[in-house]
């Protein structure tokens, strides 16, 4: 066989492959049919506690990760944790708390490109394991051939003396993620996304993303980046100073694209659908937008609805019809 034919039979086998992958997901419910969006797996991910991040999509889209408060509140007896599901024999196996969480206040898992290490903040101790809780710093476990290793902290090339949550990689390992390590400087404004860059296989000094991503009258938080780094997805909560006191207004999520290498565009309101909501994420074959809403009370759970709106923005901000460069 010719090696061109060989190259297309391979592309097109994987393909099938990953696209089958994919359908992983969607076994656990239809998606979405009309352009509304629908409560994801109730009772099974979207349970009786607080969904509290993102969901993480393995590469090979067979195991879902998330973390979640327990509900009514008990912070000692059942702290944050960390929770996922495999897909194994044809079906998506009931939930477990991840081995290496279920002690501290850990959430926002999040895979590495090749998935085999799992990023995520905590706020377990830095030494001794019966040691105070710290701030937020972020981790990562390795995976081994039993499971999972230990935590490893992130050096202070990502981590701050202050709160640092929320990571998300592109496929080039690039590290996204939230801090309030400006907090002194900008009350207001005092959740900011940064960058840590993955070169010669080390992290580099996070640097904050600056305008027009990051504001000086409202927080940003719990970003969601596309693999090739083409988009980010954020949520934005205005903010104001009333009585001399910090006041929150209105979440709403955000997009932005990338127009000429880390050059930002203007972020874009969503819309309507996409108020009150946060922790977002994309399907790894960007057909579906997940984020989490509050049901009733406390209980926040996950919505999905097709990610039409990402092209519909990009075309706005690129004046083309396909949302092309």
């Amino acid at each position: 066989m010719n090696k061109p034919c060989f190259i297309l039979l391979f592309s097109i086998f994987a393909m099938i492959l990953f696209s089958n992958n994919f359908g992983n997901i969607y076994l656990i419910q239809d998606p979405p049919a009309g352009e509304n969006p629908e409560l994801f797996s109730k009772g099974f991910i979207s349970d009786d506690n607080q969904q509290h991040s993102s969901l993480a999509f393995s590469p090979d889209c067979k195991e879902i990760w998330w973390s979640e408060w327990h509900l009514p509140y008990d912070n000692d007896r059942f702290p944050q944790d960390i929770q996922y599901t495999t897909f194994e024999n044809g079906k998506w196996n009931e939930t477990r708390v991840a081995p290496f969480s279920g002690k501290y206040r850990d959430g926002g898992p999040a895979f590495s490109s090749d998935g085999n290490r799992i990023f995520f903040y905590s706020r377990r101790p830095h030494e001794k394991p019966d040691g105070p809780m710290e701030d937020n710093d972020i981790w990562y476990v390795e995976r081994t051939e039993n499971g999972w290793g230990k935590p490893v902290r992130l050096d202070e090339y990502v981590n701050s003396p202050d709160v640092d949550v929320q990571p998300t990689l592109a496929a080039n390992d690039n590290l996204y993620f939230v801090s309030n390590r400006d907090i002194y400087n900008n009350p207001v404004g005092n959740t900011d996304i940064y960058l840590s860059r993955f070169e010669n296989g080390k992290y580099t000094p996070a640097k904050n993303l600056g305008a027009p991503i990051n504001t000086a009258d409202a927080r940003e938080s719990v970003n969601v980046i596309s693999p090739d780094e083409s988009y980010i997805i954020f949520a934005r909560d205005n903010r104001i100073i009333e009585n001399g006191e910090v006041v929150s207004g209105m979440r709403k999520l955000m997009i932005s694209f990338n127009i000429d290498n880390g050059k930002w565009s203007e972020p874009q309101d969503m819309g309507e659908e996409f108020y009150s909501v946060r922790f977002a994420s994309v399907t790894p074959d960007g057909k579906y937008l997940f984020f989490t809403k509050y049901t009733s009370g406390n209980d926040e759970d996950y919505y999905w609805v097709k990610a039409d709106i990402i092209q519909k923005l990009k075309a706005i901000t690129f004046n083309t019809k396909n949302g092309e460069k």
